[in-house]
């Protein structure tokens, strides 16, 4: 009975398909190239027969379904969201039924599309909801070079990905705006095309007639205009590449341009996708070290999140976001899983790396442990790879983590490490100076007892003459933006405040109001080396998630710091005060005896050495207390 039913269901469902695929092919053939309805109707023909294969398993379905949507990819007066869908499903396609190199074809015109779709063709709104989509297909995108072995796209691609997403939670500079300050002229007339291109689809062409020669005309003379309004486009296009500076202009930077970021530190980026997961080691400037990740997965990855937060609510490090669905499973399940994320992510990702790098490592190393950035993307992003290993196994030779072996520190994008080479080198026998801003009682606010304590520790270290302290009342909005400038490092003792909705509005909280990343964007900072973000825990309570923790650090950076110190949720009041003590004798050397000044420390350095000591204090199964931690970084100043 059920099977029967099913064949009929299904043969009825063929017959719709055998119908509907002359009326698609109908409307294509009516519809000049050029026209802005082409490649949507060209995508109707290609879901056609992409719904006939499933019914039939003919491959000539298949290369029928690619050819359209090859068609209506290549069809530029389309709208780009249109296009970069076709693309997509092209690649899809090319990459399930045929190989992976001619996938390759498919998502190269995909990653051309992006930037147009996200800078161009979506609304503010629109772009935070595509946002994901758009990032699982730049993972899918390099995962399908890495099987080819063009390594240096794939570099090119994660790296278009990471910086589409950070320019856009930060609503840094568009492309578009960098254009403007130096180009006004050819970015008012881009913007003008872009927009008549945007706009071309709301004309009322939708319905052809067949038998209207009046309507076939204006059909055929609208096709034409933006045929014209395409070809500009793409002629301006071509114009603002060969400008000075703008040589990768709404397409991924070449590999030859992000190459140099790899001179100081062993760049470790990690792509996980739904098809495999990879990790891309730039080594040197011209070396790509290739490492397979088989034994890892997106689903562990999301997985190992959802145990991290589980874990952090078992802490009673408070997570109640409104209907977040990996929230609800952590409540329900709240157990301490550290030890088994802690572990796994040893096992299946940072181990693979370190044993296939072992060479590169120690040739980075100067009579220290080498130094690893690491760029990871997807769920992989909130997870602690900087505290991985095998802890409190019944053997003790067992144990072992990534810190024996390498200092860790984070980056949200390679350009960003590019930025920062082009920074003056502080004069290394200069004491830095720096702005101590604590709010033990903000009011409103929980107080945060500890913060005296870290402040006395601070200033152990640095001479009243290199020391700015603003504290209670004198720590308002307008005193702290007045001596920013002033100093190469900013130690903020305050309540953090993150707003996922808005990430421009999270804030520093002070005596009289929030000091926002809105407003710290527009100062100029030109000798800021350092901020440390000690207490920041987020004052709602709520919304205490790791990835937020990224946004305070990531709009640090964004603000022109090379090196920021954060945790990755709030920390307790009693251990704040002991990683503030070695971070900055690491960093400071101590004050009192100049002669046998000690060597100083990068912030990444100085940070490792203080964790190293608070785990023994603390006890090193007591992960919640010292995993926290980490560096994020712009560029690293070579150790010693």
């Amino acid at each position: 009975g059920v099977a029967d039913r099913r064949v009929h269901d299904n043969l009825h469902e063929l017959g719709d398909i055998e119908n509907a695929i002359p009326v698609h092919q109908k409307a294509v053939d009516l519809t000049p190239d050029g026209h802005v309805n082409k490649a949507a109707y060209l995508c109707n023909l290609g879901h056609a027969f992409s719904s006939r294969f499933k019914c039939l398993y003919e491959l000539g379905d298949i290369m029928k379904a690619t050819a359209a949507y090859k068609q209506a990819t290549e069809n530029t007066s389309s709208h780009p969201l249109t296009r970069y869908r076709a693309a997509c499903l092209w690649a899809t396609l090319w990459s399930t039924y045929q190989s992976p190199s001619l996938g390759l074809d498919a998502y190269t015109a995909v990653l051309e599309i992006i930037p147009q779709v996200v800078w161009f063709g979506l609304t503010v709104h629109r772009q935070y909801e595509e946002l994901p989509d758009i990032g699982r297909t730049i993972n899918m995108a390099a995962s399908m070079a890495i099987s080819v072995g063009d390594l240096p796209r794939a570099v090119e691609w994660l790296e278009e990905g990471r910086s589409i997403v950070w320019k856009q939670i930060l609503q840094l500079h568009t492309p578009l705006d960098e254009l403007h300050q130096q180009h006004p002229d050819i970015a008012d007339e881009l913007s003008r095309i872009s927009m008549a291109l945007d706009n071309a689809g709301t004309s009322n062409f939708k319905n052809i007639q067949v038998d209207s020669e009046v309507e076939h005309k204006s059909v055929e003379e609208e096709g034409q205009n933006h045929r014209k309004l395409a070809a500009k486009y793409e002629e301006l296009l071509q114009q603002v590449r060969e400008l000075d500076g703008f040589s990768s202009f709404l397409r991924p930077k070449a590999f030859s341009e992000l190459a140099p970021a790899a001179s100081n530190s062993l760049i470790v980026v990690v792509n996980v996708a739904k098809f495999r997961c990879d990790a891309l080691v730039l080594c040197t400037p011209r070396e790509i070290v290739p490492v397979p990740l088989p034994t890892f997965s997106y689903q562990q990855a999301e997985t190992l999140h959802l145990k991290l937060l589980s874990s952090l609510q078992a802490h009673g490090v408070r997570i109640n976001r409104n209907g977040d669905r990996a929230v609800g499973w952590a409540e329900k399940d709240n157990q301490d899983h550290f030890r088994s994320v802690l572990a796994d992510l040893w096992s299946h990702v940072v181990q693979p790396i370190l044993s296939e790098i072992q060479q590169a490592l120690y040739k980075n190393a100067h009579h220290s442990l080498p130094h690893i950035t690491w760029c990871a993307t997807g769920p992989l992003a909130f997870l602690p790879l900087h505290a991985a290993g095998i802890y409190g196994s019944g053997d003790p030779t067992k144990n072992i983590n990534i810190s024996d072996f390498a200092v860790s520190s984070y980056t949200t994008t390679l350009t960003a490490m590019l930025g920062s080479g082009s920074k003056p080198k502080q004069d290394p026998t200069k004491t830095p100076s720096v702005l101590i801003v604590s709010q033990p009682s903000t009011p409103g606010l929980p107080p945060l007892s500890g913060t005296m304590r870290e402040v006395e520790v601070i200033q152990h270290y640095t001479s009243p003459d290199n020391t700015c302290h603003l504290t209670h009342e004198l720590a308002t909005v307008g005193a702290v933006l007045g001596e920013m400038s002033k100093h190469e490092i900013i130690h903020l003792a305050c309540h953090g405040i993150q707003d996922m909705k808005n990430p421009l509005s999270s804030a520093f909280a002070l005596y009289n109001g929030r000091l926002e990343l809105n407003t710290l964007m527009k100062l100029s900072l030109k000798n800021a080396e350092l901020a440390v973000l000690s207490a920041c825990q987020t004052a709602t309570g709520d919304e205490n998630l790791p990835e937020e923790a990224v946004h305070l650090a990531a709009g640090m950076l964004a603000v022109g710091y090379p090196s920021v110190i954060a945790t990755m949720w709030s920390i307790g009041d009693k251990d704040a005060p002991l990683i503030a003590d070695k971070v900055y004798a690491n960093l400071l050397g101590r004050h009192e005896n100049s002669e046998s000044q000690k060597v100083k420390m990068t912030p990444a350095y100085a940070l490792h050495e203080a964790v190293k000591h608070l785990r023994e204090e603390v006890s090193e199964m007591n992960f919640v207390k010292w995993v926290p931690s980490f560096t994020s970084e712009f560029s690293d100043g070579m150790e010693e």
